[in-house]
């Protein structure tokens, strides 16, 4: 089912100026109820603008943007319930932390819903215990913990307000790959729990690989590319077209096959590629 649609949106940056941009560009696509969704492409492409339509913080220029099939902007004051369904974490954690200790930043947006104090503390408690940082750090300064640990808390910011689409840009930039990975694991589990929809915009086409349903590529301000990972991934040569690297194990595969070996390079995870050399060995057969 779709949850979220954009259907020939644009947005322009600087219209009618000597600076103008357009960052989408006739854009047409879906997100799937219950789905992880990676947006990727270059910088440039448009990926975090097509996020910032999503939840109504920038507004098309032209087309529509729809959310459970209701046009957000088709009653402009009520944007802002728009933005408790789809909640929006930035690639940056520090433009989004503001106040004076972690339990204040968490509790902001669904203070901003209404809710008693009861469910916003229910509700700091379980996005806590959902990103994995301790109670102990409620009463810190947001400003005074790790660079991984300020995304945790953003992450859980925007997870209190449980919104049905959580959008994250970059979520698991800088970290090392053990926190990556906790980091991905963590917001599988919530999709998994919640049911929500969840977007990820990455230039880590691995990450993508591993932990979307679906992919949408972006190039030029466009749509260049969108289906299941299945799909997407086995129009290599397309994406090299464009300047993309397809992951390190697919780059792998056609380095085999280019020399001869008869492997498919459909593979895009580390697992797949050892499967499909494997294959080699266990048929005795190493050439084309």
């Amino acid at each position: 089912m779709t949850v979220a649609e954009l259907r020939h949106a644009c947005y322009t940056y600087s219209k009618d100026t000597p600076f103008e941009k357009a960052a989408v560009n006739d854009v047409n696509v879906r997100f799937e109820q219950g789905k992880i969704t990676g947006i990727i492409g270059h910088t440039g492409s448009g990926k975090s603008t097509l996020s910032q339509l999503l939840n109504g913080l920038l507004k098309v220029s032209s087309g529509e943007v729809f959310v459970n099939d209701k046009n957000i902007w088709s009653e402009p004051k009520k944007i802002k319930e728009v933005r408790f369904k789809v909640g929006l974490v930035f690639q940056y954690p520090e433009y989004q932390l503001f106040d004076e200790t972690v339990r204040k930043d968490i509790s902001f947006g669904p203070k901003n819903m209404g809710l008693d104090q009861k469910e916003i503390d229910e509700r700091v408690l379980e996005s806590l215990r959902f990103v994995g940082l301790p109670e102990d750090i409620l009463d810190v300064s947001p400003f005074d913990i790790s660079g991984g640990q300020k995304r945790r808390v953003a992450i859980a910011g925007i997870m209190a307000m449980r919104p049905e689409i959580l959008v994250l840009d970059e979520p698991a930039a800088g970290l090392d790959p053990s926190g990556k990975r906790e980091i991905f694991d963590r917001l599988r589990k919530y999709k998994d729990d919640t049911d929500s929809t969840l977007i990820i915009i990455s230039h880590s086409m691995e990450d993508m690989a591993e932990f979307c349903d679906n992919v949408v590529v972006m190039s030029d301000s466009k749509v260049f590319l969108s289906g299941t990972v299945d799909e997407v991934f086995s129009h290599a040569q397309e994406l090299t077209g464009v300047g993309l690297m397809v992951p390190q194990a697919t780059q792998i595969l056609i380095e085999l096959r280019k020399m001869g070996y008869n492997v498919s390079t459909s593979a895009y995870t580390a697992e797949s590629a050892v499967s499909e050399i494997m294959k080699l060995f266990e048929g005795g057969d190493q050439g084309a």
